[in-house]
Protein backbone atom coordinates (compact mmCIF):
# COMPACT_ATOMS: atom_id res chain seq x y z
CA UNK A 1 0.00 0.00 0.00
CA UNK A 2 0.71 3.44 -0.58
CA UNK A 3 1.61 6.01 2.47
CA UNK A 4 2.10 9.79 2.36
CA UNK A 5 5.10 10.57 4.67
CA UNK A 6 2.60 13.36 6.55
CA UNK A 7 0.20 10.00 6.90
CA UNK A 8 3.13 7.51 8.26
CA UNK A 9 2.77 8.81 11.85
CA UNK A 10 -0.59 7.82 11.44
CA UNK A 11 -0.11 4.76 9.50
CA UNK A 12 2.62 3.07 12.22
CA UNK A 13 -0.02 3.73 15.49
CA UNK A 14 -2.61 1.82 13.62
CA UNK A 15 -0.86 -1.04 12.25
CA UNK A 16 2.81 -1.86 12.20
CA UNK A 17 3.59 -3.49 8.52
CA UNK A 18 5.85 -6.52 7.73
CA UNK A 19 7.94 -3.70 5.47
CA UNK A 20 8.64 -0.52 4.85
CA UNK A 21 9.97 1.21 1.59
CA UNK A 22 11.00 4.83 1.77
CA UNK A 23 11.88 6.82 -1.80
CA UNK A 24 13.09 10.08 -2.24
CA UNK A 25 15.51 12.63 -3.10
CA UNK A 26 15.78 14.65 -0.18
CA UNK A 27 18.00 13.01 2.48
CA UNK A 28 16.43 14.73 5.35
CA UNK A 29 12.36 13.60 4.94
CA UNK A 30 13.82 10.23 3.98
CA UNK A 31 15.64 10.22 7.29
CA UNK A 32 13.15 11.33 9.30
CA UNK A 33 10.86 8.89 7.69
CA UNK A 34 13.31 6.32 8.54
CA UNK A 35 13.61 7.35 12.21
CA UNK A 36 9.65 7.33 12.60
CA UNK A 37 9.92 3.43 11.45
CA UNK A 38 12.29 2.79 13.97
CA UNK A 39 10.90 4.38 16.99
CA UNK A 40 7.40 2.06 16.04
CA UNK A 41 9.44 -0.77 15.81
CA UNK A 42 10.64 -0.20 19.61
CA UNK A 43 7.29 -0.01 20.53
CA UNK A 44 6.70 -3.27 19.25
CA UNK A 45 9.53 -4.99 20.96
CA UNK A 46 11.46 -4.99 17.98
CA UNK A 47 14.88 -4.32 20.26
CA UNK A 48 17.79 -6.09 17.28
CA UNK A 49 18.71 -4.19 14.66
CA UNK A 50 20.67 -5.05 11.69
CA UNK A 51 22.12 -1.72 9.79
CA UNK A 52 22.87 -2.86 5.54
CA UNK A 53 24.27 -0.33 3.15
CA UNK A 54 24.31 -1.75 -0.14
CA UNK A 55 26.56 -0.66 -2.46
CA UNK A 56 27.84 -2.28 -6.13
CA UNK A 57 29.75 -5.15 -4.38
CA UNK A 58 27.55 -5.97 -1.54
CA UNK A 59 27.01 -9.41 -1.13
CA UNK A 60 23.27 -10.00 -0.50
CA UNK A 61 23.38 -13.40 0.63
CA UNK A 62 23.96 -12.28 3.89
CA UNK A 63 20.97 -10.42 4.32
CA UNK A 64 19.22 -13.67 2.42
CA UNK A 65 20.89 -15.88 5.41
CA UNK A 66 19.99 -13.80 8.49
CA UNK A 67 16.56 -13.38 7.34
CA UNK A 68 16.25 -17.07 7.12
CA UNK A 69 17.97 -17.57 10.83
CA UNK A 70 16.95 -17.11 14.15
CA UNK A 71 18.31 -14.39 16.20
CA UNK A 72 20.16 -15.26 19.43
CA UNK A 73 19.34 -11.81 21.13
CA UNK A 74 15.68 -11.07 20.64
CA UNK A 75 12.74 -12.55 19.12
CA UNK A 76 12.12 -9.87 16.74
CA UNK A 77 13.92 -7.93 14.51
CA UNK A 78 14.43 -4.96 12.07
CA UNK A 79 16.75 -5.47 9.13
CA UNK A 80 17.47 -1.99 8.01
CA UNK A 81 18.48 -2.04 4.33
CA UNK A 82 19.94 1.80 2.56
CA UNK A 83 20.14 1.57 -1.47
CA UNK A 84 21.71 4.39 -3.01
CA UNK A 85 21.73 3.54 -6.32
CA UNK A 86 19.00 0.59 -7.80
CA UNK A 87 20.58 -1.88 -10.27
CA UNK A 88 20.42 -5.19 -11.54
CA UNK A 89 22.07 -7.03 -9.05
CA UNK A 90 19.42 -5.27 -5.81
CA UNK A 91 16.56 -5.71 -7.76
CA UNK A 92 17.04 -9.46 -7.87
CA UNK A 93 18.06 -9.86 -4.26
CA UNK A 94 15.00 -8.03 -3.34
CA UNK A 95 12.64 -9.86 -5.09
CA UNK A 96 14.81 -12.88 -3.47
CA UNK A 97 14.15 -11.30 -0.21
CA UNK A 98 10.24 -10.57 -1.02
CA UNK A 99 9.54 -14.11 -1.27
CA UNK A 100 11.27 -15.22 1.96
CA UNK A 101 9.72 -13.02 4.36
CA UNK A 102 9.78 -13.90 8.16
CA UNK A 103 6.91 -13.03 10.78
CA UNK A 104 9.85 -12.74 13.33
CA UNK A 105 11.74 -9.57 11.22
CA UNK A 106 10.78 -6.17 9.58
CA UNK A 107 12.17 -4.76 6.74
CA UNK A 108 12.73 -1.05 6.21
CA UNK A 109 14.38 -0.65 2.36
CA UNK A 110 15.59 3.35 2.31
CA UNK A 111 15.88 3.67 -1.78
CA UNK A 112 16.18 6.91 -4.30
CA UNK A 113 13.70 7.83 -5.87
CA UNK A 114 12.06 5.23 -7.65
CA UNK A 115 10.56 6.17 -11.21
CA UNK A 116 6.86 4.84 -12.42
CA UNK A 117 8.23 2.28 -14.42
CA UNK A 118 10.22 0.70 -11.01
CA UNK A 119 7.31 1.03 -9.38
CA UNK A 120 5.76 -1.20 -11.92
CA UNK A 121 8.28 -4.08 -11.99
CA UNK A 122 7.37 -7.58 -10.43
CA UNK A 123 9.68 -7.18 -7.73
CA UNK A 124 8.41 -3.94 -6.87
CA UNK A 125 4.99 -4.47 -6.55
CA UNK A 126 5.19 -7.85 -4.64
CA UNK A 127 7.10 -5.77 -1.76
CA UNK A 128 4.71 -2.71 -1.74
CA UNK A 129 1.79 -6.19 -1.82
CA UNK A 130 3.36 -6.94 1.44
CA UNK A 131 4.05 -3.76 3.23
CA UNK A 132 3.77 -0.15 2.65
CA UNK A 133 5.80 2.38 0.26
CA UNK A 134 6.31 5.80 1.95
CA UNK A 135 6.92 8.05 -1.43
CA UNK A 136 9.09 11.14 -0.12
CA UNK A 137 7.99 14.35 -2.28
CA UNK A 138 9.92 17.15 -2.01
CA UNK A 139 8.52 20.59 -0.84
CA UNK A 140 7.11 22.68 -3.33
CA UNK A 141 9.12 26.55 -3.16
CA UNK A 142 5.44 27.87 -2.62
CA UNK A 143 5.00 25.81 0.43
CA UNK A 144 8.88 26.25 1.98
CA UNK A 145 8.60 28.80 4.49
CA UNK A 146 5.54 27.53 5.97
CA UNK A 147 7.28 24.22 6.29
CA UNK A 148 10.08 26.41 8.12
CA UNK A 149 7.29 28.01 10.24
CA UNK A 150 5.71 24.93 11.48
CA UNK A 151 9.84 23.29 11.51
CA UNK A 152 10.45 26.49 13.91
CA UNK A 153 7.68 25.85 16.25
CA UNK A 154 8.30 22.49 16.70
CA UNK A 155 11.46 24.03 18.29
CA UNK A 156 9.65 26.35 20.68
CA UNK A 157 10.39 29.44 18.05
CA UNK A 158 8.16 32.13 16.42
CA UNK A 159 9.16 32.55 12.64
CA UNK A 160 7.58 35.42 11.17
CA UNK A 161 6.63 34.61 6.90
CA UNK A 162 9.32 37.01 6.02
CA UNK A 163 12.27 35.84 8.51
CA UNK A 164 11.05 32.41 7.19
CA UNK A 165 11.01 33.48 3.07
CA UNK A 166 14.83 34.60 4.50
CA UNK A 167 15.98 31.50 5.95
CA UNK A 168 14.71 29.39 2.47
CA UNK A 169 16.55 31.54 -0.16
CA UNK A 170 19.97 30.82 2.07
CA UNK A 171 19.11 27.31 2.55
CA UNK A 172 18.39 27.66 -1.67
CA UNK A 173 15.41 24.42 -0.58
CA UNK A 174 17.96 22.23 0.92
CA UNK A 175 15.57 21.12 3.78
CA UNK A 176 18.67 19.78 5.87
CA UNK A 177 20.38 22.85 5.52
CA UNK A 178 17.49 24.75 6.48
CA UNK A 179 16.52 22.70 9.48
CA UNK A 180 20.36 23.57 11.05
CA UNK A 181 20.14 26.76 10.50
CA UNK A 182 16.57 26.85 12.99
CA UNK A 183 18.59 24.59 15.25
CA UNK A 184 21.49 27.04 15.65
CA UNK A 185 18.81 29.94 15.83
CA UNK A 186 17.13 27.70 18.94
CA UNK A 187 20.59 27.73 20.22
CA UNK A 188 21.12 31.42 19.82
CA UNK A 189 17.73 33.05 20.63
CA UNK A 190 16.85 30.28 22.96
CA UNK A 191 13.28 28.80 23.27
CA UNK A 192 9.98 30.69 23.05
CA UNK A 193 12.31 32.92 21.05
CA UNK A 194 10.06 35.22 18.50
CA UNK A 195 12.67 35.62 15.10
CA UNK A 196 11.66 38.49 12.64
CA UNK A 197 13.73 39.26 9.51
CA UNK A 198 15.94 41.51 11.27
CA UNK A 199 16.89 39.14 13.46
CA UNK A 200 18.14 37.09 10.74
CA UNK A 201 19.63 39.73 8.72
CA UNK A 202 21.75 40.45 11.73
CA UNK A 203 22.56 37.01 12.60
CA UNK A 204 24.11 36.76 9.12
CA UNK A 205 25.63 40.21 9.13
CA UNK A 206 27.02 38.95 12.59
CA UNK A 207 29.27 36.30 11.22
CA UNK A 208 32.66 37.56 9.14
CA UNK A 209 33.10 33.63 8.12
CA UNK A 210 32.66 32.28 4.46
CA UNK A 211 30.45 29.50 4.00
CA UNK A 212 31.16 26.99 1.06
CA UNK A 213 27.68 28.26 -0.45
CA UNK A 214 29.56 31.49 -1.35
CA UNK A 215 32.52 29.74 -2.51
CA UNK A 216 29.62 28.07 -4.86
CA UNK A 217 28.70 31.26 -6.02
CA UNK A 218 32.16 32.73 -7.12
CA UNK A 219 32.81 29.45 -8.71
CA UNK A 220 29.76 29.53 -11.01
CA UNK A 221 30.06 32.83 -11.57
CA UNK A 222 33.63 32.52 -12.81
CA UNK A 223 34.78 35.05 -9.84
CA UNK A 224 38.06 33.99 -9.85
CA UNK A 225 40.16 36.23 -7.26
CA UNK A 226 37.49 35.98 -5.11
CA UNK A 227 36.66 32.18 -5.25
CA UNK A 228 40.62 32.28 -4.23
CA UNK A 229 40.19 34.32 -1.18
CA UNK A 230 36.92 32.17 -0.12
CA UNK A 231 38.45 29.37 -0.60
CA UNK A 232 41.38 30.10 1.57
CA UNK A 233 39.53 31.76 4.19
CA UNK A 234 37.39 27.87 4.40
CA UNK A 235 41.20 26.30 4.56
CA UNK A 236 42.03 28.93 7.32
CA UNK A 237 38.94 27.83 9.07
CA UNK A 238 39.35 24.42 9.24
CA UNK A 239 36.91 23.18 7.18
CA UNK A 240 36.92 19.31 6.53
CA UNK A 241 38.24 19.37 3.13
CA UNK A 242 35.38 16.48 2.22
CA UNK A 243 33.15 19.10 2.74
CA UNK A 244 34.51 21.34 0.46
CA UNK A 245 35.02 18.63 -2.21
CA UNK A 246 31.28 17.30 -1.49
CA UNK A 247 30.17 21.13 -2.51
CA UNK A 248 32.93 20.72 -5.66
CA UNK A 249 31.15 17.48 -6.85
CA UNK A 250 27.86 18.74 -6.69
CA UNK A 251 28.52 21.44 -8.90
CA UNK A 252 30.27 19.52 -11.47
CA UNK A 253 27.39 16.84 -11.52
CA UNK A 254 24.49 19.88 -11.54
CA UNK A 255 26.62 21.01 -14.30
CA UNK A 256 27.14 17.65 -16.47
CA UNK A 257 23.27 16.92 -15.95
CA UNK A 258 22.25 20.28 -17.32
CA UNK A 259 24.68 19.52 -20.36
CA UNK A 260 23.48 16.18 -20.92
CA UNK A 261 19.44 17.82 -20.61
CA UNK A 262 20.18 20.18 -23.25
CA UNK A 263 20.76 17.82 -25.68
CA UNK A 264 16.61 17.57 -25.91
CA UNK A 265 15.69 20.81 -24.83
CA UNK A 266 16.25 24.27 -23.54
CA UNK A 267 18.73 25.55 -20.81
CA UNK A 268 15.63 27.00 -18.81
CA UNK A 269 13.72 23.22 -19.04
CA UNK A 270 17.33 22.05 -18.09
CA UNK A 271 17.26 24.18 -14.55
CA UNK A 272 13.95 23.22 -13.83
CA UNK A 273 14.11 19.42 -14.41
CA UNK A 274 17.08 19.91 -11.75
CA UNK A 275 14.95 21.79 -9.49
CA UNK A 276 16.92 24.81 -9.83
CA UNK A 277 15.67 27.70 -8.02
CA UNK A 278 15.27 31.11 -10.24
CA UNK A 279 17.58 32.77 -8.72
CA UNK A 280 20.47 30.78 -8.74
CA UNK A 281 19.33 30.25 -12.31
CA UNK A 282 22.11 32.94 -13.57
CA UNK A 283 24.75 31.27 -11.79
CA UNK A 284 24.52 28.19 -13.61
CA UNK A 285 24.24 29.91 -16.95
CA UNK A 286 27.40 31.60 -16.57
CA UNK A 287 29.04 28.30 -15.10
CA UNK A 288 27.92 26.97 -18.64
CA UNK A 289 29.04 29.26 -20.84
CA UNK A 290 32.82 28.36 -19.72
CA UNK A 291 32.01 24.50 -19.68
CA UNK A 292 31.27 21.58 -22.37
CA UNK A 293 31.60 18.00 -22.51
CA UNK A 294 35.78 17.99 -22.42
CA UNK A 295 35.83 20.13 -19.25
CA UNK A 296 34.01 18.70 -17.15
CA UNK A 297 34.94 15.22 -17.90
CA UNK A 298 38.36 16.46 -16.81
CA UNK A 299 37.12 18.24 -13.88
CA UNK A 300 35.37 14.94 -12.32
CA UNK A 301 38.39 13.14 -13.36
CA UNK A 302 40.29 15.59 -11.01
CA UNK A 303 37.92 15.44 -8.16
CA UNK A 304 38.07 11.46 -7.96
CA UNK A 305 42.15 11.84 -8.09
CA UNK A 306 41.15 14.61 -4.72
CA UNK A 307 38.91 12.14 -3.44
CA UNK A 308 41.70 9.44 -2.81
CA UNK A 309 44.42 12.50 -1.23
CA UNK A 310 41.92 13.46 1.31
CA UNK A 311 41.35 9.41 2.39
CA UNK A 312 45.57 9.10 2.27
CA UNK A 313 46.19 8.14 -1.26
CA UNK A 314 48.30 9.49 -3.72
CA UNK A 315 47.15 12.82 -5.11
CA UNK A 316 47.28 16.80 -4.94
CA UNK A 317 47.80 18.38 -1.59
CA UNK A 318 44.07 19.80 -0.63
CA UNK A 319 45.44 23.92 -0.69
CA UNK A 320 46.78 22.87 -4.48
CA UNK A 321 44.30 20.82 -5.50
CA UNK A 322 41.47 22.94 -4.42
CA UNK A 323 43.24 26.13 -6.05
CA UNK A 324 43.14 24.24 -9.34
CA UNK A 325 39.67 23.22 -9.31
CA UNK A 326 38.95 27.06 -8.90
CA UNK A 327 41.06 27.59 -11.96
CA UNK A 328 39.26 25.47 -13.54
CA UNK A 329 35.36 26.51 -12.59
CA UNK A 330 36.39 29.87 -13.89
CA UNK A 331 37.59 28.90 -17.35
CA UNK A 332 41.63 28.59 -16.65
CA UNK A 333 43.03 24.99 -16.81
CA UNK A 334 46.14 25.10 -15.26
CA UNK A 335 48.80 24.22 -17.62
CA UNK A 336 49.72 21.09 -16.08
CA UNK A 337 48.19 18.76 -13.20
CA UNK A 338 48.71 15.28 -12.14
CA UNK A 339 46.46 13.89 -14.52
CA UNK A 340 48.25 15.19 -17.36
CA UNK A 341 51.51 13.26 -15.94
CA UNK A 342 52.03 9.86 -17.38
CA UNK A 343 52.32 7.22 -14.45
Amino acid sequence: MKVRADQLEQQLKKNFAPLYIISGDDVLLCQEAADSIRKAAQKHQIDERLRFVADAQFDWQEVINENQSLSLFSSRRLFDIQIDKMGEKHSKALAQLGQSLSEDNTILLTLPKIDARTQKAKWFTQLESQGAFVQVWPIDANRLPAWVQQRAQSLNLSLSREAASIICERGEGNLLALSQELEKLALLHGQGAQIDAEKIIESVADSSRYSIYDLSDRILMGKTKEAMHCLNQLLGEGVEPSIILWLFNRETQTLANLLQSMQSSSFRQACQSEKIWDKRVPFYESAMSRHNKVTLPYIQNYLALMDKSIKGLEGPDNATGFRNLVMMFCGFKPVVTELDIPA
